[in-house]
C-alpha cells in the first residue's frame, strides 16, 4: 500500500511539474510575469498544495482506514490537476525545456537522496509543494548557460542576415494586425520574389533567430519579420539582428498593458522599428487610421495607409462587406490611379491591413493591376474576423487576443450583417489597471450592436455587464455560461440549423440539452432568418484556472 502512495506522490508531482513549466513557458520564462499569474490563480495553487499536506498528515497515524483514504484523495489530485482539455496554445518540449527538465530531475534526486529511506513521504510531499517554483530554481541555475547559448545563436542569425546583402528585410510589428499583414505581404509578393516569412507566432527574438537559422536560404529575396513585444527594447533587440530596410506600423493601441505599464511604453517600443529603418536609409510605412500613430511626429519619410481618407499616398473607400467578402477601392496618390479590389475577408480593420500590405508590394514593383488577383486569394488568419457560414447562419471567429480597438471594430463588422446579431466573449485582458475601465466601454458599445449578449463567466465580463446594465438593454437578452461551445449550443438549440456544418478542432459543436443553471438559459430566443455569431476574444491557458 506504502508502495502505491508513494507512486501517486511521484505522478502528481511530474503532472505538476509539467503544468507549471507550461504555464512558465506561456510566460515567455519571465520571473516577474509568472509570479504574477501564480497570484491570480492561487487559489488552485492552495488546493493543489492542501490535498498534498492533508495527505502527509494522515500518514503519520500509519492507520490502514486512513491509508486507503490517502490513495483516493491522491487519486482524486492526480485527476484534479490533469489536464482536462486540449491547451490552445500546446506545450512545446523545446532544448530549453529539456534542460530544465534535467535540471529540476536532478534537484529531485538530490533532495531524495539524502538518507533515502528516512522521511520519503515528507521528502515527496515537501516536493509537490514546491513544484510551482521548481521552474523558477532550474531556470536560475540554468541560467548562465541559457544566456550563453542565446548569445550564440543571435550572432549566428546575425552572420546569415550579413551575408545576403541583397536581401530585402521587411519588419512588421503593431498591437494587432501584424499577422495578418505579414500573412498578406507574403501571398502578394510572392507574385514576383522569393518570400519567407516568420512563421506562425514566432515574433519573439529567438523565433525570429530560430526562423533565419533553421529556414533563410540564399534564394529568399525578402524575409518579411514579424516583430512582437511584451516590454521596452524587444523590437530594437529584433532589430539589431535583423536590420530591416523597411518597416510597417500596422496600429498601437492599449495591449499588453499589464507588462508595458503605459501606452507611452508602447508608442515608444513599436518605433523602435522606425528607429532602425531610418539607421538603414529604409522607408516607413503607417496606418494613419490609427490616431497613436497619426498623431506622432517623426523625422523621417513615411508613406501613409488606411480608409476613408484622400489625403493618405494609399487609401481605400467605397468599401463593402457581406458573408461573401468585402470589395474597396484603393487610390494611389503617387500615380494618380485607383482601381477595385475583392476579398474573401470582412471588417475594415482587415481591409486596413491589405491596403498596408499593397502600399508595400506597390512599393516594390508589383503594379496594383497585378495585385488585383493576389487579394482574391487572401485568407483569414485563424481565429481574426475568421469567417464561416452556412446558408444563413454566420459565425465570425475573432477569438485570438482580442483589445479595445480591435473588438470595436469586430462589433462594427458584426453590425453590417442583416438578422439577429449575437456576441459571444470572456472579456478583455492584460490591460492592468484599465481591465475594468475597457470592459465597461466594450459593454456599452456591445449594447449598440447586439441583439443576444453571452458572456463567458470571467472576471472582465463582471466589468462587461456592467457597462451593459448602464444602458436601457434588456438584460433577459444577456447569458452567462461557461465557455463559449455552450453558447453556441444554446442558440443553435432555438434554431433548425444543421450545427454539424460548424464542427471543427476548435469549435465542435452538438446540439445537447442545456442545463438550467440561470434564470435565463432556457429561454427561447428569437432568432430571425440570419443568424450571425460573433466570437470575440478567447482566454489564453495561463490567464485564469
Amino acid at each position: 500500500m506504502k508502495i502505491l502512495i508513494a507512486i501517486e506522490y511521484f505522478v502528481n508531482l511530474i503532472i505538476l511539474l509539467c503544468f507549471y513549466m507550461h504555464m512558465f513557458q506561456l510566460n515567455s520564462y519571465f520571473f516577474k510575469k509568472h509570479l504574477h499569474w501564480m497570484k491570480k490563480n492561487y487559489k488552485k495553487i492552495i488546493f493543489s498544495i492542501f490535498l498534498v499536506l492533508l495527505t502527509n498528515i494522515f500518514l503519520l497515524f500509519d492507520n490502514f482506514i486512513l491509508n486507503i483514504l490517502i490513495i483516493f484523495i491522491l487519486g482524486f489530485s492526480i485527476f484534479y490537476n490533469f489536464p482536462k482539455k486540449k491547451a490552445k496554445i500546446e506545450f512545446k518540449i523545446t532544448n530549453r525545456v529539456k534542460r530544465m527538465f534535467f535540471t529540476e530531475i536532478l534537484l529531485i534526486l538530490f533532495f531524495i537522496a539524502i538518507n533515502f529511506k528516512e522521511y520519503i513521504f515528507i521528502k515527496l510531499c515537501i516536493l509537490n509543494i514546491l513544484s510551482p517554483v521548481m521552474c523558477f530554481l532550474a531556470n536560475f541555475i540554468n541560467y548562465p548557460f541559457e544566456s550563453m547559448n542565446r548569445k550564440h545563436y543571435i550572432n549566428e542569425a546575425k552572420k546569415i542576415i550579413s551575408d545576403m546583402p541583397d536581401l530585402i528585410v521587411i519588419g512588421v510589428t503593431g498591437s494587432y494586425g501584424k499577422t495578418s499583414v505579414k500573412n498578406f505581404l507574403e501571398k502578394i509578393l510572392e507574385k514576383k520574389y522569393e518570400v519567407l516569412t516568420t512563421p506562425k507566432n514566432y515574433n519573439t527574438t529567438m523565433g525570429v533567430v530560430k526562423t533565419i537559422r533553421e529556414n533563410l536560404r540564399p534564394t529568399h529575396q525578402i524575409f518579411i519579420c514579424e516583430m512582437g513585444a511584451t516590454k521596452p527594447n524587444d523590437i530594437k533587440e529584433i532589430c539589431d539582428i535583423v536590420k530591416p530596410k523597411y518597416g510597417i506600423i500596422t496600429s498601437i493601441g492599449p495591449q499588453h498593458l499589464e507588462s508595458f505599464k503605459s501606452i507611452e511604453n508602447i508608442i515608444n517600443t513599436k518605433f523602435e522599428l522606425a528607429d532602425s529603418v531610418k539607421e538603414n536609409d529604409g522607408l516607413l510605412f503607417l496606418n494613419y487610421n490609427n490616431d497613436y500613430l497619426a498623431k506622432h511626429s517623426i523625422s523621417q519619410d513615411c508613406v501613409t495607409y488606411g480608409i476613408d481618407d484622400d489625403k493618405l499616398n494609399y487609401n481605400a473607400f467605397n468599401i463593402r462587406s457581406s458573408s461573401n467578402g468585402s470589395s474597396f477601392t484603393v487610390f494611389d496618390k503617387s500615380s494618380n490611379k485607383e482601381i477595385n479590389f475583392n476579398t474573401k475577408l470582412i471588417g475594415k480593420h482587415n481591409v486596413i491591413n491589405i491596403v498596408g500590405a499593397i502600399a508595400i508590394s506597390n512599393y516594390l514593383g508589383i503594379s496594383l493591376a497585378d495585385i488585383v488577383p493576389q487579394v482574391k486569394l487572401l485568407k483569414s488568419v485563424p481565429h481574426r474576423l475568421e469567417l464561416i457560414s452556412n446558408n444563413n447562419f454566420n459565425i465570425i471567429d475573432d477569438s485570438y487576443n482580442s483589445n479595445p480597438v480591435s473588438s470595436k471594430s469586430a462589433l462594427d463588422t458584426l453590425a453590417q450583417f442583416d438578422g439577429t446579431k449575437i456576441i459571444v466573449t470572456p472579456g478583455l485582458i492584460e490591460l492592468g489597471d484599465d481591465e475594468e475601465k475597457y470592459n465597461y466601454e466594450f459593454g456599452r458599445y456591445s449594447c449598440n450592436v447586439c441583439d443576444y449578449i453571452f458572456l463567458v463567466n470571467s472576471r472582465p465580463s463582471k466589468f462587461i455587464f456592467d457597462g451593459i446594465s448602464s444602458t436601457n438593454f434588456d438584460k433577459k437578452r444577456v447569458f452567462f455560461v461557461d465557455n463559449p461551445n455552450e453558447a453556441v449550443n444554446q442558440i443553435l438549440n432555438s434554431s433548425n440549423y444543421d450545427n454539424n456544418y460548424f464542427a471543427s478542432d476548435e469549435i465542435n459543436l452538438t446540439k445537447t440539452s442545456v442545463s438550467n443553471t440561470n434564470a435565463n438559459r432556457n429561454q427561447a430566443l428569437v432568432l430571425k432568418n440570419t443568424v450571425t455569431i460573433l466570437l470575440e476574444n478567447d482566454l489564453p491557458d495561463n490567464y485564469n484556472l
